[in-house]
């Protein structure tokens, strides 16, 4: 779920991006790329900050 929050963020931005400021689609794909690698390190960082149970239970809640 987390990482499809920051695909949706992403894409609004690069929409943003592409038509309201004027850019081509490169500079648009790039913030794209470049906010899904913010995403993806963030989820590496949170997941070691706080691990998954190793037992192979789900957490309630």
């Amino acid at each position: 779920m987390f990482i499809a929050v920051w695909t949706f963020i992403a894409l609004a931005i690069t929409t943003i991006i592409y038509a309201w400021l004027g850019q081509g689609g490169g500079v648009a794909g790039l913030i794209f790329f470049g906010i899904m690698l913010i995403a993806v390190i963030l989820k590496v960082v949170l997941r070691g900050l706080a691990p998954a149970p190793q037992d192979g239970e789900r957490l309630q809640g």
